[in-house]
């Protein structure tokens, strides 16, 4: 089995304040295209969004389902987009500290994967 040559990476967004309901996909989409920009050729990003509930409550959930799906169709550096919807703006701290769990756990999926493809390896040896 080959080793996983791709680097995942997780980005953290937050909708700012003053971001409105019909600013949202814009806002979005120019995000978006400076983390497809940013990243190399190897690499795919998880996009944790911190969507204000305002903004949900707003869009609804299928559009917003068509729009994330959108991200994910247009900037092939974006694996996936996992939202989660907050009531309020998210200070610098708990920014930082959501980046860090995310960074952890990515950490860990990737070394499940490791250990699988190690496993997988021994067991090819034994045959």
């Amino acid at each position: 089995m080959d080793k996983l040559n791709v680097q995942f990476h997780v980005s953290v967004l937050t909708v700012p304040g003053f971001i409105t309901a019909d600013q949202f996909p814009e806002w979005l989409h120019r995000e978006a295209r400076a983390i497809q920009e940013l990243s190399d050729d190897d690499s795919l990003t998880i996009l944790r969004l911190f969507l204000a509930a305002r903004i949900k409550e707003a869009w609804g959930r299928k559009k917003l389902d068509v729009l994330l799906q959108a991200i994910t169709d247009k900037y092939p550096h974006i694996f996936r987009v996992e939202m989660v919807v907050i009531d309020n703006q998210l200070n610098s701290d708990e920014k930082e500290l959501i980046q860090s769990d995310a960074e952890y756990e990515l950490a860990q999926i990737l070394e499940t994967v490791k250990q699988f493809q190690e496993l997988k390896i021994a067991k090819s040896k034994l045959h």
